[in-house]
């Protein structure tokens, strides 16, 4: 006989419901102490390099990165996932492609540790059924709010960013895609509302 965590392994809905009441739970009071607690931990540290002549200590990531060369977690919604980079976002065949592997990183802009937007896309879904049929890596993306933390592994490098602000778009509004060179910033996108393509949410981190 089929147990309930049988059923939510093959479903993929497990981890969805997992992910869900841990960001119900850190909204409640217990939940933002643990935060506040975590968040003076100090940082582990790796690795020692030089930046304009002085001795810089490099972070350590606390989660496990999938891929060292190009990773994005963010804690408050419990999304992790390789980057698959330079995807280009105007070719369905490929963007579609390349989202099934994980979030995908539109060509033609910015990455990570340069003065640039660095825009990741990904998918989301209306139904928690389709979340491991479509990788739906931002699925909750819609409750990120600013001062939100998200974290970035770029060539072995680790980068935070902090949300800013959110935007609703037309599905043909690319703005965000049109390369920029006035600082850095990561704008993350997806469909919204979930399930359909009639427009875009993104959401607009600056690097702390």
């Amino acid at each position: 006989m089929m147990t309930v965590s049988g059923i939510f392994a093959l479903t993929g809905m497990g981890a969805l419901v997992a992910r869900e009441v841990k960001y119900s739970w850190m909204k409640t009071p217990a939940g933002r102490t643990i935060q506040r607690l975590e968040q003076v931990q100090p940082p582990k540290l790796v690795k020692e390099y030089q930046l304009g002549g002085v001795q810089q200590e490099e972070e350590k990531p606390e989660w496990k990165v999938p891929d060292e060369k190009y990773s994005v977690f963010i804690p408050q919604i419990g999304a992790i996932s390789r980057v698959i980079p330079e995807v280009d976002a105007g070719d369905p065949g490929i963007y579609q492609a390349a989202l099934k592997q994980g979030v995908a990183e539109a060509a033609g802009l910015g990455h990570p540790g340069q003065a640039e937007t660095t825009y990741l896309f990904a998918h989301s879904v209306e139904s928690k059924v389709d979340i491991a049929r479509y990788n739906a890596v931002f699925y909750l993306l819609h409750k990120l709010v600013a001062g939100d933390k998200i974290e970035v592994v770029y060539q072995g490098r680790l980068y935070k960013y902090e949300v800013t602000g959110r935007e609703i778009l037309a599905a043909t509004d690319v703005k965000y895609l049109v390369p920029q060179s006035q600082e850095e910033k990561l704008v993350l996108a997806t469909c919204y509302p979930p399930g359909t393509t009639w427009k875009r949410l993104v959401v607009i981190a600056k690097r702390v």
